[in-house]
């Protein structure tokens, strides 16, 4: 039995315009079988002021405690450069670069064999990442995140 089917799934967050909301479906919590709670995490979670850089201080309180793994430590490397930076053509390639570190655990724990993310302005401070994540060359993730960049918040178009 492979890791991917005995994965039995973290409460299902999804992005809303406010930030994170959870997901329930009569009074009961829906799980995520498929990672998007997992991804959405990834990029959005910790600390928006911790650009990802070893020893700052801004990194994520929960990564400070005792018996942390590496692995689950939040950085916040793309929610860092998309709201703390102007919408350029670089910093777009940083933000893309910046989502794959952050999504790269996947690699690391053998969840996942490849990760494709592109960036892509639609507008005025309008931004869309597309995830996709594979295991055996099938994938296993695939979300497509709407955003408003550069605002200061991470609230999201859908």
């Amino acid at each position: 039995m492979s890791g991917l089917q005995l994965f039995e799934g973290d409460i299902l967050l999804y992005e809303s315009i406010d930030g994170g909301e959870v997901s329930l479906e009569s009074g009961l919590f829906i799980p995520d079988k498929q990672f998007s709670t997992a991804a959405y995490l990834s990029l959005f979670g910790g600390n928006k002021s911790d650009s990802g850089k070893v020893n700052n201080r801004n990194e994520y309180w929960c990564n400070f405690l005792d018996n942390i793994a590496e692995s689950e430590k939040y950085r916040s490397r793309f929610q860092h450069i998309i709201t703390g930076f102007p919408m350029t053509v670089k910093n777009i390639k940083d933000a893309e670069t910046a989502a794959y570190m952050d999504l790269q655990w996947f690699i690391n724990e053998g969840i996942a064999d490849y990760i494709f993310v592109y960036g892509q302005a639609t507008g005025k401070n309008r931004f869309n990442l597309r995830v996709q994540i594979l295991k055996d060359k099938l994938t296993i993730f695939e979300n497509e995140y709407s955003l408003l960049w550069g605002t200061g918040d991470v609230n999201t178009l859908r």
